[in-house]
């Protein structure tokens, strides 16, 4: 799966491997899935999200940057962002959408098979 995201998304360096593998040992937890029998429909969804993250952390650099939505000078009152939309969380977590999506590939833990075509 790591190198079909790669091929996909045109990455000829192993500088964003991380990324992707860290993004497909999350939705292989979410969806109890071996991450060697990652199926192959899921590729889709694992290039939309890294293509994400890479592209949040072009613009915004990979340190804590806080979401902040305004700042008054006045009391010195600090607005944060609000938690729905593209926030950090949603952008490297699983936001609710993400989920709704994964949930047709969920297996239950320990008594679903392997989906694997070599076991």
């Amino acid at each position: 799966m790591l190198q079909t995201v790669k091929q996909n998304l045109r990455l000829g360096t192993e500088d964003h491997d991380l990324i992707i593998s860290d993004l497909i040992l999350t939705v292989c937890d979410y969806c109890n899935l071996d991450p060697d029998c990652v199926p192959d429909i899921l590729e889709p969804f694992v290039r939309k999200k890294a293509k994400g993250i890479i592209d949040y952390e072009a613009v915004e650099g990979t340190g804590y940057n806080p979401e902040i939505a305004s700042i008054k000078e006045g009391d010195g009152s600090i607005t944060w962002a609000q938690t729905e939309g593209n926030t950090k969380a949603s952008i490297y977590g699983l936001s609710e959408s993400d989920k709704a999506g994964l949930r047709r590939h969920r297996r239950l833990r320990g008594y679903a098979k392997p989906v694997c075509k070599n076991v």
